[in-house]
């Protein structure tokens, strides 16, 4: 990995100047920087993972408008058409990996090594929790990827194996289940106001960690159904979120230095783009049933004055033409404040209501129903609509929930809107579900016009550890493509 190889020479370097400075003790004292540390402290590396983990899923891979906006069809582009078409570009996957592995995946190593060797397990449970859920990303668009062998340049591992992605949901759902049990009130120290997202609260950590668990449990549903019933019953137990409270969220100050993504992605904030427009799968599915977060999440067409999705997929000429038809992001979606969510209640919620319908959990459908009135109650408060609204919404006979099959069906479309602005989770869930049942984008230029179903290995995989990135590929059936599913994700 690029990462490993950037860093062995980093080393290599400084134990060069090292060595040739080693006659001089003075010298070396005099070329000693105070304000370069050797070792960052964990109570920093922590933070700024967290920050950047959240940046780079609900930003760098969420907007631009980017695949993971674009291929749950929440979005269409007008501008730069391509990855509407999935037209997807080497670069984009270097660009992610590297982003990862050198970023906040760097940092969480670094602070559990420091976490693990100071024995504190407030400290350990967090960092366990954000290198889970960045691992899951990952994980989500290659499939098999460096985990136990990542970031381990500096002692002397330049070239690391891949872990099959069953090994790796076997190491993270592990993880998040260990942060659960070792945190607590009375395990020493965690990050306190170095914190972003719980100020050191264990207990509200273990409710993260938890429901994380739920998430990644229930992606084993299509693969291995037993165990994703075992871990989700287990996680549920555990005690994940109860109220939006509870998020796991970024609450940005808006203050022009730490401003919410889409702010400073989109024209109207501080950003230069203006080439995002909702896509007529989304808009038209929220005016189907009322939806009352149409009016937040989206704008009215500057033409026609009403809603308007554009379709996905046309190709320069005819996508150019939206710009001015098409609906933009409502102004709460990009304003600079807004909260970025890593996961949330409402998400929760609708876990726990499709394991009550699958007999995962007691209840059976009347449970299920609670549940999932209970997530789509906390997507709409989430965003601000009135309970009035929410009750009539709620009471409508097309979201009113008719259980089993159908039932499933009603969860998951709801949590498909409720998962707006986290693109990754809602194209893992459609993935997962098959729903809702999306058409491919016109011009689609992937194998058969399928909608993709993971990203492409990054080339510098290819210049630098060309030898296991072959034996993933192997593993995985072969193939590179962007329509070769990853074993979490077999073909019905």
């Amino acid at each position: 990995m690029t990462l490993n190889r950037i860093g062995a020479v980093a080393t290599g370097l400084a134990l060069l100047v090292s060595a040739s400075a080693c006659d001089n003790s003075s010298l070396t004292d005099v070329n000693r920087n105070p304000n370069a540390p050797e070792q960052v402290s964990a109570a920093l590396l922590f933070p700024t993972a967290v920050v950047s983990s959240v940046r780079l899923a609900r930003g760098t891979i969420e907007i631009v408008p980017s695949n993971f906006s674009l291929w749950p069809q929440f979005l269409a582009e007008y501008q730069y058409p391509e990855a509407s078409y999935y037209q997807f570009r080497p670069t984009t996957a270097d660009g992610y990996w590297l982003s990862y592995y050198t970023g906040p995946l760097q940092d969480l190593e670094q602070a559990l090594r420091q976490a693990t060797e100071n024995n504190l397990p407030n400290q350990i449970g967090p960092i366990l929790t954000v290198r889970a859920w960045d691992y899951s990303i990952m994980t989500g668009m290659w499939g098999d990827i460096p985990l136990g062998e990542a970031n381990k340049g500096d002692v002397g591992t330049l070239a690391p194996t891949y872990d099959s992605q069953q090994a790796v949901y076997d190491t993270l759902m592990t993880n998040l289940a260990d942060a659960n049990t070792m945190m607590g009130a009375s395990a020493g120290v965690g990050f306190d106001g170095q914190d972003p997202l719980y100020g050191g609260d264990a207990a509200q950590w273990k409710k993260f960690a938890n429901s994380l668990r739920a998430r990644l449990a229930l992606n084993l549903s299509k693969v291995d159904a037993s165990r994703a019933q075992s871990e989700v019953a287990a996680a549920i137990a555990a005690g994940g979120f109860e109220s939006n409270d509870d998020n796991a969220q970024i609450n940005w100050p808006g203050d022009g230095t730490n401003n919410n993504p889409w702010y400073d992605n989109q024209k109207e904030g501080a950003g230069t783009r203006d080439d995002a427009r909702f896509s007529i799968t989304f808009i038209d599915t929220l005016k189907s049933l009322n939806d009352p977060r149409l009016p937040v999440f989206a704008r009215v067409s500057q033409d026609s004055g009403y809603y308007i999705g554009m379709p996905n997929g046309l190709e320069a000429g005819a996508a150019g033409a939206w710009g001015t038809r098409a609906s933009r992001l409502g102004p709460q979606v990009f304003a600079a404040d807004q909260p970025s969510y890593i996961m949330t209640y409402a998400e929760f919620s609708f876990i726990k209501a499709e394991a009550a319908e699958r007999g995962w959990i007691p209840g059976g459908a009347a449970a299920a129903a609670t549940y999932y009135n209970e997530g789509i109650t906390a997507s709409m408060e989430q965003w601000g609509v009135a309970p009035a609204a929410i009750t009539t919404y709620l009471a409508q006979a097309r979201i009113v929930y008719q259980g089993g099959a159908t039932g499933l069906r009603q969860i998951a479309l709801q949590k498909w809107i409720a998962l707006f602005t986290q693109g990754f989770e809602a194209w893992s869930e459609w993935r997962r579900t098959g729903y809702p049942n999306l058409t491919p984008a016109l011009n689609a230029r992937t194998a058969n016009g399928e909608i993709p179903r993971r990203v492409i290995y990054p080339q510098t995989e290819q210049s630098f550890n060309l030898q296991h990135l072959q034996a993933a590929i192997t593993a995985q059936g072969g193939s590179d493509a962007l329509t070769q599913r990853l074993w979490i994700d077999p073909a019905p």
